[in-house]
């Protein structure tokens, strides 16, 4: 093991996972769980549920489920270890050092990200203090930053010179391979040596959501520096590093995420200047993707967080292109999307500069949906003036409502492109749907999805069913002989309050319910496998419940096991009403409400063995076969189950 149990159990003690938790996903404190919108697939009505009592989190859409660690591997794409040193390092505890094989690469990465964040306190160190970074200073104050806001976004100086950065680090003992890692220097073409990647530039560090710095921007100084004989880029963006993937980062979101949360939407401009701009003038939930066009990924991210998206990108060529790819990007993952027209010529930069704190109001009065802005966008360019222009323009608006997953969402909008073009909705709706199917047929190819057998749920097992003298049952038939799993959906409620209650009380109520049930009693795959969990344990003395948990008796049973627990699975009031069952709830009398579970659970395994053997009895009545035999297990069965009525049969 990577790191001791010891440490493992501090770290885990130490982390609050719905603390965890809330910085993906937005939480409702729903009784003594909490809910919101699974970060692991798309859907509408939450199904993700987090228990602080017991440190689990399981979403009943998608099956998801398990510890703290658990969920930060999942969401970030961690290995465990790096999951441990992430939780670690938020909760501000020292790992011991423990040598292993993957030692190297955590070493690396943390060697990394010592070398940004020495970069990011350098660099604004360089633009604050140091006489060299005055022009820098000066130029950002110019722009209309002040010292407040440059020092809230870490914003510093690359300072003129081939090794500034360089000397600086090393004699802070940062070496320079360690340095190239991390994207911030650049290895001499003779093979000796490094230069800084960055010199005299505005430099803005790209902070990770949970406040990492990641990597840098850095500018020009000069606006010209394109224009003049040996032309400058304006900006120099950090390479892609074994700690940073632009396509899964949004600048700002560190500083905007919370306020996104609250508001469930977030700004989406073009630029790092831009979302201080947006920030200064008081709007806190804006973000930028880092240089690169926007991803998947980084909608996915944003999804974590909010429900609507603004786009607010610069009035040219190239800022609507960049809109009509993420009104596609964000409908396809399930958020709504607005738009915001800005004046020819200008960017968010400079509308913030110029309302301040009349922004956000000057954003509410020319946001647009995206259907209006679509048609809107292509009459200002005279593509509706033919014929063919305007089915183009008909056909993208349809496109667009066709990413949306949702197909009650896609009809509503309907209504929104007939009014807008002036078309029946009748005739829009089957090129719609059609769009719709190819859309998604287009998507289960690339994802290499394979169709899979339906499942053979609800169908009648054939074989005898063997009946022991403690009333329980074994039922062989040929679809538990074929190993076919039964899913976790068609578990009975009986044996998930069976097993929650030895999940939560611990030994004695193991011994309890072992002592009156069988293995055979609950159902095959993961309630079964569960139970033989809880015997190997009662057979070493005690009950480890984090081992459920931590996925080692297999994944599909730390899913069942995390949901059984966070799912409060309670006796049915019909038992008392139906069968007579007075039960008590789980936390009133364990002890009784085990009892009468297992009553309950034997009763439905008595009836379906009941309704077996009838059915055989009528066959081999069909056959002209002797039923006898048959008859008299369906009176014993039926006597047995007189007993499991009266409570004779369980201790």
């Amino acid at each position: 093991m990577y790191f001791s149990d010891d440490t493992i159990a501090e770290v885990r003690a130490a982390s609050d996972i719905v603390d965890v938790v809330s910085d993906y996903v937005r939480l409702k404190k729903k009784g003594s769980n909490f809910f919101g919108l699974c970060p692991f697939h798309q859907e509408k009505t939450p199904s993700f549920s987090v228990n602080p009592e017991l440190g689990i989190f399981k979403c009943f859409g998608c099956g998801a489920g398990g510890d703290v660690f658990r969920f930060v591997r999942e969401v970030e794409g961690m290995s465990f270890p790096e999951a441990v040193r992430t939780l670690a390092e938020k909760a501000g505890i020292e790992l011991p050092e423990e040598g292993t094989a993957s030692r190297e690469r955590a070493d690396t990465m943390e060697a990394v990200y010592g070398a940004l964040r020495f970069a990011a306190r350098f660099f604004y160190g360089q633009l604050i203090q140091a006489d060299s970074g005055q022009r820098a200073l000066a130029y950002m104050q110019r722009r209309g930053y002040s010292n407040a806001i440059l020092k809230e976004f870490g914003v510093g100086y690359a300072p003129d010179g081939w090794n500034r950065l360089l000397k600086e680090a090393e004699a802070k003992h940062i070496s320079a391979d360690t340095l190239e890692q991390a994207g911030l220097v650049i290895p001499q073409k003779s093979g000796e040596g490094h230069y800084d990647r960055y010199r005299d530039r505005v430099m803005f560090p790209i902070f990770s959501h949970m406040g990492k710095v990641l990597g840098f921007g850095g500018r020009v100084l000069d606006d010209t520096a394109g224009e003049q004989e040996n032309p400058q880029p304006k900006y120099i963006n950090s390479p892609e590093t074994i700690v940073y993937d632009k396509r899964r980062v949004l600048y700002g979101l560190h500083q905007a995420r919370q306020v996104i949360r609250e508001q469930e939407e977030a700004v989406l401009v073009e630029g790092y200047t831009d979302v201080m701009s947006l920030y200064q003038a008081g709007l806190r939930n804006a973000v930028a993707s880092c240089g690169t066009s926007l991803t998947r990924e980084q909608v996915q991210l944003l999804h974590r967080y909010a429900q609507r998206i603004l786009l607010v990108f610069d009035a040219d060529g190239a800022g609507e292109k960049a809109a009509r790819r993420a009104i596609d990007l964000v409908l396809a993952d399930g958020m709504s999307v607005y738009v915001v027209e800005l004046p020819p010529g200008e960017d968010p930069d400079s509308v913030a500069q110029r309302e301040g704190a009349s922004l956000n109001d000057y954003l509410i009065k020319h946001r647009v949906d995206f259907v209006r802005w679509l048609h809107d966008a292509d009459r200002r360019a005279g593509r509706l003036d033919t014929p063919e222009g305007r089915a183009a323009g008909m056909r993208a608006v349809l496109q667009a409502i066709a990413c949306i997953p949702d197909v009650l969402t896609r009809e509503a909008w309907l209504p929104r492109a007939s009014e807008i073009f002036s078309i029946p909705e009748g005739r829009l709706y089957d090129v719609l749907e059609g769009m719709a199917t190819s859309r998604q047929h287009e998507e289960f190819r690339r994802s290499g999805r394979t169709g899979r057998p339906v499942s053979g749920a609800g169908r009648q097992p054939t074989g005898r069913s063997v009946r022991r003298s403690d009333g329980a049952f074994t039922k062989k038939s040929h679809r538990q002989a074929s190993g076919t799993r039964s899913s976790v959906s068609s578990t009975l409620a009986t044996e998930k309050i069976l097993i929650r209650l030895m999940f939560e009380q611990g030994l004695p109520m193991v011994t309890y319910i072992l002592g009156n049930t069988s293995l055979n009693e609950f159902s095959p795959g993961a309630p079964r496998r569960t139970v033989e969990g809880f015997a190997e344990q009662h057979q070493a003395g005690a009950v480890n419940r984090q081992a459920f948990l931590d996925g080692a008796y297999g994944s599909d049973v730390q899913q069942f096991v995390a949901e059984v627990a966070v799912r409060r699975e309670e006796p049915s009031e019909n038992w008392e009403q139906k069968r007579g069952v007075v039960v008590p709830r789980l936390d009133e009398n364990p002890e009784e409400a085990a009892r009468q579970a297992m009553k309950r659970l034997k009763i439905v395994r008595v009836d379906e063995a009941i309704a077996h053997t009838a059915e055989e009895q009528s066959r081999a009545e069909a056959s002209g076969d002797d039923i006898r035999t048959y008859q008299q297990d369906i009176i014993q069965l039926q006597a047995l189950r007189r007993r499991l009525e009266k409570g004779e049969v369980i201790r």
